[in-house]
C-alpha cells in the first residue's frame, strides 16, 4: 500500500475495492459462479477475504493517524476562539485595567503645566548632567511654589504642598530614574517643609521656601566654580598633580560641568593646554562638548571609546565627572568611565575625578547591574550618520536582546584624587565626609 491510503477514508476507500469484483458480481456473476470449477472459487474466496482485510487495515490506519479527529478539531478551535475574548472584555481584571488607564490620564492632566514640560525633557534626553537634571527639577518645584493656590481651612502650606508634591515627583520619576543629585534636592525640599514653623503666613511659606531653592541653586553653581578655582589655582602648578599645567595634554570623556569649568578658566588664564575629549554611546555628549572646546579656541581632539588605547600615552592627565561617589570609594559615571579610567591607570596617567561635595552618596553598588539605568535600546538601531543598523533587521528575534545601560561603576583604586569643593582627597575619605554629614557635624552638607 502507498502512503497516501491514510489519507482517505474508509467509507471513500471501499467503494473503490469494491468496484473491481463488480464484473464478476450482479446477476451474471451469479451464474458463473455455478458454473465455476473448485479452483475459481476458491481464488475469488481468497480475493475477497484480502479486499475486506484491507479495507480493516485502511479503518484501523485512520483511526491510529487520528485523521478523523484532526477533522473535529478545527471545528472545536473555531467554537472555543471566541469565548475567551468575550470573558476577557467583560472581566473584572479588564474593568480595572480601563480605569486605570483613565485614572492615570486625569493624574496627568491635573499636574502642573512645568512638571509635564520638565517629564518630556527627561524622556528625550534634553536636560543631561547631574547639575542641570537638579537644579531643572528645583526651578520646576519653585514655579509650583509660584502658582500654589490658597490651601483649605485649617490646612497649612507646609503639609497640603507636601502633598501636592507627591505626584509631580512620582511623575518625573516615572519618565526618567532620579540622580543621586535629583534625590539630594528633593530630600532638601522636604527638610525645608518639615522645619517650617506653623505660625508664618501663606506669603511668607511661600517666600522662606522659594528663597531656599534659589539659594540651594546659587550653591551649586558656587561649588562648582570653587573645584575649577582650585584645579586652575595659582599657585606653583609644578608642584601639584592635581592642577591643570601648561602644556598638558588632558583626557576626558563624556561632558561634566565642572571639568568644562575647569577648562574654561584655564583658557582665561592664558595657560595652554590640548583636551582629547572620550565619547560613546548612549547620549553621545562628547560631541556638543568637543565643539564647545573648539569654539574657545582649545586644541580638541574627539575620539570614541574603541580608540583611547591609541591617544592614552598622549596625554598626561586624565578629568572625568561624575554622578555620585559612594560611601566605599566607587564612582557612579557615565559608562564607559570604568574603561578610560582602567586603562589611564594601566598606562600610569593620574585620574582625577571632579564631584561636588552634594553628592555623595549613602550607598553601595555591587556591580554595575545594581540599580543602573536602562536607556532606549533604539538607540542601537542606528548608525552616527542616522542610517538604520543591521541589527534593525533580526529585532524581533526571539535569541536578540538589546541592552543599552547608562552608568557604570569605577573602583576606587582606578581614581588617584577626588577634587572637590573643600580641596582634593583621596577616594577613600568619602565614607568621612558622608558619616559627618549624616551625624550632622558637616553644616554644609545639606546645601
Amino acid at each position: 500500500m502507498s502512503d497516501g491510503v491514510p489519507t482517505a477514508t474508509p467509507a471513500a476507500a471501499a467503494p473503490a475495492e469494491d468496484s473491481k469484483p463488480q464484473p464478476a458480481g450482479g446477476q451474471d456473476g451469479q451464474k458463473k459462479k455455478s458454473e465455476m470449477t473448485r479452483k475459481e472459487r476458491a481464488a475469488l474466496q481468497d480475493e475477497q477475504r484480502r479486499q475486506k482485510a484491507m479495507r480493516k487495515e485502511q479503518e484501523q490506519r485512520a483511526k491510529t493517524t487520528g485523521v478523523t479527529i484532526e477533522k473535529e478539531k478545527p471545528k472545536k478551535e473555531t467554537r472555543k476562539e471566541p469565548k475567551p475574548k468575550q470573558k476577557a472584555a467583560s472581566s473584572p481584571d479588564a474593568k480595572k485595567a480601563v480605569a486605570k488607564k483613565k485614572k492615570k490620564r486625569d493624574d496627568i492632566s491635573s499636574l502642573h503645566p512645568a512638571v509635564l514640560e520638565l517629564g518630556e525633557r527627561y524622556k528625550d534626553h534634553s536636560i543631561i548632567g547631574g547639575n542641570a537634571r537638579c537644579m531643572a527639577l528645583m526651578q520646576c518645584i519653585r514655579q509650583m511654589v509660584v502658582d500654589y493656590c490658597s490651601p483649605e481651612k485649617g490646612t497649612h502650606f507646609r503639609d497640603d504642598f507636601q502633598q501636592k508634591l507627591k505626584k509631580p515627583i512620582h511623575y518625573l520619576s516615572n519618565c526618567r530614574r532620579f540622580s543621586f543629585s535629583m534625590l539630594h534636592g528633593q530630600t532638601f525640599v522636604q527638610n525645608v517643609l518639615q522645619s517650617m514653623p506653623h505660625e508664618l503666613t501663606l506669603d511668607e511659606s511661600r517666600t522662606l521656601l522659594m528663597e531656599s531653592i534659589d539659594g540651594y541653586c546659587r550653591n551649586i553653581l558656587m561649588v562648582t566654580k570653587e573645584i575649577a578655582e582650585r584645579c586652575v589655582g595659582a599657585g606653583d602648578n609644578k608642584k601639584n598633580d592635581h592642577q591643570l599645567r601648561e602644556n598638558d595634554v588632558v583626557m576626558t570623556f563624556g561632558r561634566s560641568q565642572a571639568v568644562e569649568w575647569v577648562f574654561r578658566l584655564a583658557h582665561s588664564k592664558k595657560i595652554n593646554f590640548e583636551v582629547i575629549v572620550v565619547d560613546s554611546r548612549p547620549l553621545h555628549e562628547g560631541r556638543a562638548f568637543s565643539i564647545a572646546l573648539s569654539k574657545l579656541g582649545i586644541p580638541t581632539t574627539y575620539c570614541l571609546l574603541s580608540s583611547i588605547q591609541t591617544l592614552l600615552p598622549r596625554c598626561t592627565k586624565v578629568f572625568v565627572g561624575a554622578s555620585a561617589m559612594l560611601t566605599n570609594g566607587s564612582l557612579v559615571n557615565r559608562i564607559g568611565t570604568a574603561t578610560v579610567c582602567t586603562l589611564a591607570k594601566h598606562f600610569g596617567r593620574p585620574v582625577l575625578c571632579f564631584c561636588e561635595k552634594y553628592k555623595f552618596a549613602d550607598k553601595v553598588w555591587l556591580g554595575s547591574l545594581t540599580n543602573n539605568e536602562e536607556a532606549s535600546s533604539t538607540s542601537l538601531l542606528t548608525l552616527m550618520n542616522g542610517t538604520p543598523s543591521p541589527l534593525s533587521d533580526s529585532i524581533d528575534s526571539d535569541c536578540l536582546s538589546l541592552v543599552n545601560y547608562m552608568y557604570d561603576v569605577t573602583p576606587a583604586e582606578a581614581i588617584d584624587v577626588v577634587m572637590t569643593e573643600i580641596g582634593p582627597m583621596p577616594p577613600t575619605s568619602v565614607p568621612v565626609i558622608v558619616r559627618e554629614r549624616i551625624s550632622g557635624k558637616d553644616d554644609g552638607g545639606e546645601q
